[in-house]
Formats: structure tokens, sequence, C-alpha cells
């Protein structure tokens, strides 16, 4: 069985740069605050595997979205 590690800080932050999404509107999409979310990206406290799954699935969504309006 594969084990699931929890994503890094740069694979959080890559993943929310790469649609151009602020830390605000990250935390937005996954109802937490800001300083939550910046506290993942920094590395101060790790993303549960529950967020990481969520965030990755909003985010091909809205990759795929024909207009660009944050789904938050």
């Amino acid at each position: 069985m594969i084990e699931l590690k929890p994503p890094t800080p740069k694979e959080i932050k890559d993943l929310r740069v790469s649609i151009n999404l602020t830390q605000d509107q990250a935390g937005n999409l996954l109802h937490v605050s800001t300083r939550h979310f910046q506290r993942w990206e920094q590395g101060l406290s790790v993303m549960h595997l529950a967020y990481w799954e969520l965030f990755t699935a909003k985010i091909r969504v809205l990759k795929n979205r024909k207009d660009s309006r944050p789904m938050a």
C-alpha cells in the first residue's frame, strides 16, 4: 500500500501560483483564514491530506472553467 504524505510548502505554493490565486483567495477556497493558509506555505503547520485533496480538486475545476471568476 502506498503511504500518502502531506504536501510540502513548495507544492502548496506552486499549485496556488499556477492559477494566480492570492493566499487570501486560496484560503477562501478551503474555508480557512488567510493566516492559516500562510502557515501551510511557510511550513509552520502541516496541511492535512483532506485539505490537500480538496485544494487540488478545486484547482482542477478552476483550470477547466471557461471564465476566470474564482469559486469563492
